[in-house]
C-alpha cells in the first residue's frame, strides 16, 4: 500500500471516527460541550430580597379577611393568608415565578450545585414550587436502601424535601398524574397488595383510558376503596405539612377538557365528573380533615368563550382559584396572543365567580420541552412574566426538569459553577426584573398575623 493511498484511507477513518463520536455526544452528560455558554449576568439577591412587597402593603392590597369565601370554611390561618397573598401580588404588578419539582428534580448535576436547576442558576429556589402526588407512590421518588430498611415511606420523604422548600420561602402546589385504578386493582389481585403498601399505587397509567375509571371510583363503584387509599396518601401529606403552617395549592383532575388523561372529556359523563370532584374535597376536606389547601381548577387553553372555559366546572362551592395549562409548542409568537386571549376570557369568567385566577401550568414545549441549544426566543421567561403582570395573574408555573432528558426539560440549568444553558443570562435577567418573585421574594407568611 503506498503512503498517499493509507494517508488518504487514515484521514477517511479519523473522519468516520469524528462523525461517530459527534452522533454519540450527549450534552447532558457532558458540561464541556460546546452547547453550554458562559454566566456573564449576575443574579441580585438581596435587590430581589427588597423588592418583596412589604407587609403593610400586602395588607393594604389583599382582600380582607372578612371577605375571604374559600372552599373550606374551616381553613386554617396559614391557609386564608396565602389565598390574601394571592390576591395581593398582581396588585402590586408583581408575577411569582414557578417550577414544578424544583426542590428535587434537576436536568443536570454538577459539582457543588444545589438540590434546584433555578437555585443553580439565580441563587434562589423558584417562588411556587410544583409536587405530583406520584412522589408519594413511587414514580417520581424512590427510597434508597438504608430508607426503604428503616421503614420511611414516600409521604415521609415529600415532607422533608417541602419542608426544606417552605422554609426557604416557596409557595406549595400540587397535583395528581393518578394511576388507573382498574390497573392497580388487577394487578392487585394478582400480587395480593394492598392500598398500605408502599408500591400497591406504582407504575405511571395515568394516560391508560380503559376501564370506565372515573364511575368507577365514586361512592358505590368498585373502585372507591382505591381511590380513597391513594387519597389517604394525599391526605396525610396535607395533614403533616399543615402541623408545619403550610399550605397548599391544590391542583387535582387537572385538563380534565382534553383526551389524554383517564378523567379527561372523551373517557366519563359531566355529570360523573364533577361528582367527582365534589368528592375529592369532601373526602379530603371533611373525611380526612385537611384544612390547609386551596382547590385550584386548571383545564387545558385555549379559550374562545366563557362556556370552552368552564367546560365541567364544578361550581363555585368547590373551587378556590381558576387556572389554565397551556404550551407554547411551536414559537412562532402566536402562542403569546393565545395566551393573552385565554387570559382575557378567564378575567371575564374569573370577575363573575368571584375567584382568583392564574397560569397553574406551562412552558416552551418544541420537540418536547426547551431545547438544549437553539432556542428560538430567549427572552421567553420575560415576556411571559409580562403577559401575567398584565392580566393581573400572581402566578405561572413551568412544568418539571428531569434527570438527563434532552426532551423533557423547562427551566434553563447550570452544568459547572460558571457555565450552562443557552438563556441561563436571560433567565437571570429575568430573576433581577422588579416585577418577578422568586423563593426569596415571597413573604405571604407576613399575613398571618
Amino acid at each position: 500500500m503506498n503512503k498517499k493511498k493509507f494517508l488518504s484511507m487514515a484521514i477517511a477513518g479519523a473522519l468516520m471516527v469524528s462523525a461517530a463520536t459527534a452522533a454519540y455526544a450527549n450534552p447532558v452528560t457532558d458540561a464541556d460541550d460546546p452547547a453550554y455558554v458562559e454566566l456573564t449576568a449576575v443574579a441580585d439577591n438581596a435587590k430581589a430580597k427588597g423588592e418583596a412587597v412589604s407587609p403593610a402593603e400586602l395588607e393594604k392590597l389583599a382582600v380582607p379577611k372578612a371577605d375571604v369565601k374559600l372552599v373550606d370554611k374551616k381553613a386554617d390561618a396559614a391557609t386564608v393568608a396565602l389565598y390574601r397573598y394571592l390576591s395581593a401580588v398582581p396588585k402590586a404588578g408583581k408575577v411569582i415565578y414557578g417550577h414544578e419539582n424544583d426542590a428535587h428534580h434537576k436536568m443536570f448535576r454538577p459539582a457543588g450545585g444545589s438540590e434546584s436547576d433555578t437555585k443553580d442558576v439565580t441563587g434562589s429556589l423558584s417562588g411556587i414550587v410544583g409536587f405530583d402526588a406520584l412522589s408519594f407512590v413511587g414514580d417520581e421518588q424512590r427510597l434508597d436502601d438504608c430508607e426503604w430498611n428503616t421503614g420511611k415511606t414516600y409521604v415521609d420523604k415529600m415532607v422533608e424535601i417541602t419542608r426544606k422548600a417552605a422554609g426557604e420561602g416557596a409557595i406549595i402546589t400540587m397535583s395528581m398524574h393518578m394511576p388507573n385504578f382498574d390497573l392497580v386493582e388487577r394487578r392487585a389481585a394478582v400480587t395480593g397488595s394492598t392500598p398500605e403498601n408502599r408500591d400497591h399505587y406504582m407504575n405511571y397509567t395515568t394516560h391508560i383510558s380503559e376501564g370506565n375509571v372515573v364511575h368507577r371510583i365514586l361512592p358505590g363503584g368498585d373502585l372507591n376503596a382505591s381511590y380513597n387509599g391513594y387519597l389517604d396518601r394525599v391526605a396525610e401529606y396535607g395533614n403533616r405539612m399543615a402541623e408545619d403552617g403550610v399550605p397548599v395549592l391544590f391542583r387535582p383532575l387537572h385538563e380534565h377538557n382534553g383526551y389524554w388523561f383517564w378523567w379527561g372529556k372523551a373517557h366519563s359523563s359531566e355529570k360523573d365528573f364533577q361528582q367527582l370532584w365534589e368528592y375529592t374535597v369532601k373526602y379530603l376536606r371533611d373525611t380526612k380533615g385537611v384544612h390547609n389547601f386551596l382547590y385550584v381548577y386548571s383545564p387545558n387553553g385555549h379559550f374562545k368563550t366563557e362556556a370552552d372555559y368552564l367546560d365541567r366546572y364544578p361550581g363555585d362551592k368547590w373551587v378556590d382559584i381558576m387556572g389554565v395549562d397551556t404550551y407554547d409548542d411551536d414559537q412562532t409568537g402566536q402562542w403569546y396572543t393565545d395566551l393573552c386571549g385565554d387570559l382575557d376570557v378567564m378575567q371575564q369568567v374569573s370577575e363573575k365567580h368571584g375567584k382568583l385566577m392564574t397560569i397553574t401550568e406551562v412552558g416552551v414545549r418544541r420537540g418536547g420541552s426547551l431545547a438544549v441549544t437553539g432556542n428560538v426566543d430567549k427572552q421567553w421567561f420575560s415576556k411571559v412574566a409580562k403577559i401575567a403582570v398584565d392580566h393581573k395573574v400572581p402566578y405561572f408555573m413551568t412544568w418539571s426538569n428531569f434527570e438527563k432528558l434532552t426532551n423533557n426539560f423547562f427551566s434553563p440549568y447550570m452544568v459547572s459553577k460558571n457555565r450552562g444553558h443557552e438563556m441561563i443570562n436571560e433567565f437571570v435577567d429575568f430573576y433581577n426584573e422588579p416585577e418577578t418573585l422568586f423563593a426569596d421574594g415571597v413573604n405571604w407568611q407576613s399575613l398571618k398575623k
